[in-house]
């Protein structure tokens, strides 16, 4: 049987625990049981040891291995790796696409060269540490992060980029940040002189605060 050092590559390595069957772990790590069997050759399900190690397939070829994180959705994580939201949910039969939980692993089709896919995940790395790191952005989710109104985002150009819920198109190139049509979460904010700002939140999760004048009546 194989060791810490023996699983093939798209694999990891568990080890048996007492009261563990075949069918509780590959309900518990939601990996499909044939392929635990086809992952160990001449392993028997009836006589599982404590402490011996099989081999767990993190996905199916072509595919790549995700930990769900915090604010994660699957929208978010379509946008992220290039991939339709049924794409995901076909690879993965068992998850619930409303309820995604914090470490759950799901396995998303390789459709775009490696070098993207390391590129995407150092990405998403990166912008896990600047949310960690970013006082505006963490006063942003405490105050606003459960709110359930929305904005759409009606224009993404290369240089423009306009919400249904301001009456301004604001400049800058948020492509890729945002997608044209889809909803997003915010809240707007005012200030004297008839200064307006709205806080919007994009296929990240990062906010982003857009600030406009609106001028005074006559």
């Amino acid at each position: 049987m194989p060791n810490n050092n023996q699983c093939p590559e798209g694999h990891y390595p568990y080890t048996i625990k007492p009261g563990d069957t075949l069918n509780y772990i590959a309900r518990r790590l939601e990996v499909n049981l044939q392929r635990i069997l086809i992952a160990n050759p001449g392993l028997n399900p009836y006589n599982l040891r404590i402490g011996q190690i099989i081999c767990i397939p993190a996905c199916p070829p072509n595919h790549i291995a995700v930990i769900i994180q915090s604010g994660d959705t699957l929208y978010k994580i379509s946008q992220t790796y290039q991939v339709s939201t049924a794409s995901i949910i076909e690879a993965n039969p068992s998850i619930d696409p409303n309820y995604l939980r914090i470490g759950q692993r799901i396995c998303i089709p390789r459709t775009c060269p490696p070098d993207y896919w390391e590129t995407a995940q150092a990405m998403q790395m990166d912008i896990d540490i600047l949310k960690e790191e970013s006082d505006v952005h963490q006063t942003h989710e405490s105050n606003y992060g459960d709110s359930t109104q929305t904005t759409r985002a009606i224009k993404v150009t290369r240089s423009q980029l306009q919400f249904d819920a301001a009456p301004v198109v604001f400049s800058g190139n948020y492509r890729r940040r945002y997608t044209e049509n889809q909803s997003y979460p915010y809240y707007s904010d005012s200030a004297a002189g008839g200064q307006r700002g709205i806080n919007v939140k994009d296929n990240f999760g990062i906010w982003h605060s857009f600030g406009y004048r609106v001028p005074l009546p006559q």
